[in-house]
């Protein structure tokens, strides 16, 4: 019998790791380690030059509608969320992976199931807001066998 094959990604807005686990009591093994330094322009380091604006009726003046900084952040984590899923989905589709497991900072967590292609969508097993980044694989494994067996 072929055993269950899964990938699983944990991220935060400025890193990412990928790790593959070949059945149940088998443990994870890294096999990436993403970074917005690794990922270089994929994660596209350009933002737009204002915030967005508004305007309370036609002809009114417009006003910002976010702080500079805070726009910054939300359109780099997008970045960069959009350049670990493209690299995941390659990964899923190349490895035989049949499911997919995410571990992500909340924030993270959110844009990742927003952007999310379909094939991992359909693939996704577990999400967990935490950010396991730091913690070896044996951790994660400990961390996340409430949720499923790896």
């Amino acid at each position: 019998m072929k055993p269950i094959k899964t990938l699983v990604l944990l991220a935060d807005d400025a890193e990412a790791r990928l790790f593959e686990n070949h059945g149940p009591g088998k443990g994870l093994t890294e096999i990436e380690d993403l970074a917005v330094s690794v990922l270089g322009d994929k994660a596209g380091s350009g933002f737009a030059d204002r915030t967005g604006r508004n305007s309370a009726a036609p002809g009114m003046a417009q006003h910002g509608v976010a702080d500079q900084a805070e726009a910054e952040d939300d359109q780099s984590r997008k970045a960069f969320v959009r350049a670990v899923l493209a690299e995941t989905e390659g990964r899923f589709a190349d490895g035989g992976f049949d499911r997919f497991v995410i571990a992500a900072a909340p924030r993270t967590l959110g844009v990742l199931r927003e952007q999310m292609p379909a094939a991992l969508k359909k693939a996704l097993v577990v999400d967990v807001a935490k950010d396991y980044l730091k913690l070896t694989a044996a951790e994660v494994v400990e961390h996340l066998a409430d949720e499923i067996v790896l």
